[in-house]
């Protein structure tokens, strides 16, 4: 019996290694993923021929013949139109929803916006309702949707499908949340915090291609930090790793002078960090009159403010200067306790200063020549305002290409129907 066990196991493994393989080259023969899969040529042919018939992959034509000749290799890739996915970015005053097929490429995203405070029934009834409007709209077949990713704010447990607590979303802790769309879809529904969304978005999809140990740092309300080593995620005990925006400022601001524009009395990173506070202290420095509404910028009037620096204003400067200081020690404690190779920052602060970029990464540099190990690159995330959609639709594809022995264990327990038999 566990002799059959451990065949299954062995075979399933090897089934999504040849389609990770796939979805990463794009094109690929039977020779080439035997060679890099390390799989015997004819198993490779057996598991090809299962995933075809599934549906999940596509030939499409052949190859050029090696130097000695030869029969021309037979191409595959990933049959887009196998299974889809929505993913489901939940924030303060919008949410997005992003209908997917298995390459990640995003057919529609839907946005419907509110005010801070939004019910969670009503929220939950309106994303059902638009996952079913785009369901019928692209006239799709309801079994072959795959998952569902949803990204928000907030502590997560991960084994209930739940929030545990989230300050920008009053009343949705300790309430059935992925559950809702688990019952009424009757697909895995993968919950998560939206910065480690956004990190596996980067790590899939984005800057951090190819890296197995990176840390995104996303910057916007507040301040948080995706974790990957060893190209897994890190979570830590109860879900919390990366909560950088709670480490408390301390003696950084002890000489109250050097940050004599964003300092005010804040007490950790995320409050001093905050873009509202940025948003406040470039309003104020700059003489301007823009409005900050509860909870709310506006992020057209964020932007030309930090333009002011790529143009050489001085106090645009001396506000990004302050900021600058604090995002680059951040990195330095980071890169001293995790050992990165990449670092990217993300969020709609340091989209739009390339001012603020440079800075840091040159006080990182500065401050670490006598530090013994190198400094990590820095970088600013490719995905951009679809950070969070791509990153809750990397999360939903898990349901499909993650391997069964590293399974999340972060949706409710109704399996996908995988390309595999049991």
């Amino acid at each position: 019996m566990h002799e059959k066990a451990n065949g299954q196991l062995v075979r399933k493994l090897n089934e999504s290694r040849v389609l990770n393989l796939i979805k990463e080259k794009g094109v690929i023969s039977r020779n080439e993923l035997a060679r890099q899969s390390k799989i015997f040529k004819v198993a490779i042919s057996e598991i090809v021929s299962r995933l075809d018939k599934a549906g999940y992959i596509l030939e499409i034509g052949k190859g050029k013949s090696t130097n000695r000749g030869g029969k021309r290799p037979i191409l595959l890739k990933l049959n887009p139109a196998a299974a889809y996915v929505f993913g489901v970015e939940i924030k303060r005053s919008r949410t997005n929803i992003a209908l997917a097929d298995i390459e990640s490429t995003i057919r529609e995203i839907s946005t419907f916006e509110y005010e801070p405070g939004l019910p969670m029934e009503y929220g939950l009834d309106r994303i059902i309702q638009i996952i079913n409007q785009l369901m019928e709209k692209h006239r799709l077949d309801r079994r072959r949707l795959r998952g569902i990713g949803l990204c928000l704010p907030g502590f997560v447990n991960y084994s209930k499908g739940e929030l545990l607590f989230a300050e920008t979303l009053s009343g949705w802790a300790d309430r059935p949340l992925a559950s809702r769309f688990t019952s009424h879809f009757r697909a895995p529904t993968v919950l998560e915090n939206d910065v480690n969304a956004i990190t596996l978005g980067e790590k899939i999809l984005g800057a951090g291609r190819g890296k197995s140990n990176l840390i995104c740092i996303w910057i916007g309300e507040g301040i948080g930090a995706g974790i990957i080593m060893g190209g897994q995620l890190i979570r830590g005990e109860n879900g919390n790793a990366g909560e950088i925006g709670y480490i408390e400022i301390g003696h950084f601001v002890a000489v109250k002078n050097q940050f004599k524009n964003l300092y005010r009395n804040q007490k950790y990173y995320g409050e001093i960090l905050s873009n509202i506070n940025l948003f406040r202290a470039l309003n104020d420095k700059l003489g301007k009159n823009y409005p900050i509404l509860p909870g709310k910028i506006d992020q057209n009037a964020l932007k030309k403010m930090l333009t002011k620096a790529e143009n050489g204003a001085p106090g645009a400067i001396e506000v990004l200067d302050e900021y600058a200081f604090l995002i680059a020690i951040l990195c330095m404690n980071l890169i001293k306790t995790m050992n990165p190779n990449l670092i990217i920052l993300s969020g709609p602060v340091i989209e739009n200063s390339n001012y603020l970029l440079k800075k840091i990464r040159s006080l990182v540099k500065q401050r670490m020549v006598n530090i013994p190990f190198e400094a990590s690159t820095i970088v600013v995330g490719d995905l951009k305002a679809e950070a969070g959609v791509k990153g809750a639709i990397t999360m939903a594809l898990q349901t499909i290409f993650e391997p069964p022995v590293t399974q999340s264990n972060n949706h409710i327990n109704l399996p996908a129907e995988k390309f595999y038999s049991d």
